[in-house]
């Protein structure tokens, strides 16, 4: 499998080279149209999944550009004899006698998602970081950790031989079981038999888009966007519509409805509407109620991602949009991963009406979900842990946010914006705009450092100007200092980005 995924990787790479040669060679001329993508991959002899992913590597690059409803197009001459900022800010600041700000990483070189997420996963961990403001998960003590290895430890005991047996089927049965009870607490009417137990929202997600569309097809995604969906879409070979999100309202609708009756090819919408990553907000009852009707007029699929819903910062649990399904229109992803236990790495979904089809891919590729922590989450469940842990974690949740909320404000450069969430562990910052993300992340790191940028959140570069901080943890003096030093560095950068336009 490795080597077939190996294959397809220098393939599209492979052709998108060609394909910049013919550009250079003038074959295709600037604002030219491109073959289409069944066209050239029947003229190639490849797969359509490998012109699309070769088309995207492209456009990253700059090379070609997409247009509505009309195909991919050679990109127009770019404007010649404009100097490049960070050479001049370079300029400046060595006749001030100041070091040189580090200059940002160039869009160009991350050529894709997939490449942007490699490059930064090398820059967080080439060095220690004592602050890993960028990972995903809360503070390992606020999690039930000791209470869940005593049932881990009475399990192994009284039962030794669920280590010796081959995991199968759906999920474990007293676990859908105790996750049914569970979420009709929060207006989910489910049966066990309708939950599929899996490794993470994330095979969750992938499993659901892979049930409702195919390489080519278009999927609407909330912008800015969890980047890991999007490099699951570019995998998928599947094109992301990005549709803006804002924190009063979620995706817009009525930008929604334009898409769905102008755009064709769109199988499925994929939203997080209860404490959107990373805005943190939740979209209206209204709102939820108004997007699936819409799914449920353009015969689409709603995968809805709820792995932040039982995060809420006050004791009210919104309720999914796959509480008003009624036509099995909505497939639900949900998580422990973020609320109760990161490493067990466990996930579910409610399929509606492609469970079926769901559970028959996942079969093809993981198979089942482990054992033991399955049964470890059931007895957590069915001895009533999980209310009075949820109820703490909110509690410091809410402790902590506005006190980081006020720290950027004192710390960070005048015309930072901060995004409250309402729920959820993450900050989401605009950053004044000569301030970029990624130079300040390489600053950071030397310092101990680190956050995520804005610029994973969108397949355009619209958000480099913005970072994401994860701030669920205990709120100490190191930690205001942490954030002290992340807007001193954002001062600078700013101070330098301004010399430098001065200069010209």
């Amino acid at each position: 499998m490795a080597k077939n995924s190996s294959v397809l990787q220098h393939s599209y790479l492979q052709l998108a080279q060609q394909l910049r040669r013919d550009i250079a060679r003038r074959r295709y001329a600037p604002g030219e149209r491109l073959p289409s993508v069944r066209a050239l991959a029947a003229a190639q002899g490849v797969s359509v999944d490998t012109v699309v992913r070769c088309y995207r590597h492209l456009e990253a690059l700059g090379v070609v550009q997409a247009r509505h409803k009309s195909g991919m197009y050679v990109a127009e001459l770019e404007p010649a004899g404009r100097a490049p900022a960070v050479a001049t800010a370079a300029a400046v600041a060595k006749a001030d006698n100041r070091p040189a700000p580090p200059p940002p990483v160039e869009l160009d070189r991350l050529v894709s998602l997939e490449h942007r997420m490699t490059q930064l996963y090398a820059l967080t961990t080439q060095q220690p970081l004592q602050w890993g403001l960028h990972l995903a998960n809360a503070a390992p003590a606020w999690y039930p950790t000791a209470a869940l290895a005593r049932i881990a430890q009475r399990l192994l005991r009284s039962q030794p031989e669920m280590l010796g047996t081959y995991p199968t089927g759906s999920g474990l049965p007293a676990l859908r079981s105790q996750l049914a009870a569970w979420m009709a607490g929060y207006g989910l009417d489910l049966q066990p038999q309708e939950l599929m137990v899996t490794h993470g929202s994330t095979e969750a997600l992938n499993v659901a888009l892979r049930a409702v569309a195919r390489p080519g097809d278009a999927v609407v995604v909330e912008s800015p966007v969890y980047f890991g969906l999007l490099q699951m879409l570019g995998n998928l070979g599947l094109r992301a519509i990005e549709l803006p999100c804002t924190p009063s309202e979620g995706m817009g609708l009525e930008a929604l409805e334009y898409v769905l009756e102008h755009e064709s090819g769109v199988r499925a919408v994929v939203v997080m509407p209860n404490f959107q990553n990373p805005l943190g907000h939740t979209m209206p009852e209204r709102n939820k109620r108004r997007l699936l009707r819409l799914v449920e007029q353009h015969d689409l699929a709603l995968i809805e991602d709820d792995v932040f819903g039982d995060l809420s910062h006050t004791p009210h649990r919104p309720q999914p949009v796959k509480a008003w399904d009624r036509h099995g229109r909505v497939i639900y992803c949900g998580s422990s991963s973020k609320s109760l236990a990161p490493a067990f790495r466990l996930g579910w979904a409610a399929g509606g009406r492609w469970h079926a089809r769901m559970e028959s891919l996942k079969l093809s590729t993981s198979l089942a979900a482990p054992w033991l922590e399955q049964a470890v989450l059931a007895e957590f469940l069915r001895t009533g842990g999980l209310q009075p842990h949820l109820r703490k974690l909110r509690e410091r949740l809410a402790q902590t946010t506005p006190r980081a909320a006020e720290a950027v404000q004192r710390h960070f450069p005048a015309g930072t914006r901060v995004h409250s969430p309402a729920g959820g562990w993450w900050l989401w910052l605009e950053l004044p705009q000569a301030v970029d993300a990624l130079a300040l992340l390489r600053l950071a790191v030397g310092q101990g450092i680190a956050f995520t940028p804005g610029v994973l959140f969108s397949t355009t570069a619209k958000y480099a100007h913005y970072l994401r901080l994860n701030i669920a943890r205990p709120w100490t003096r190191e930690l205001e200092q942490a954030v002290r030093v992340l807007g001193q560095l954002a001062g600078g950068l700013q101070h330098a980005a301004g010399a430098a336009s001065i200069s010209r």
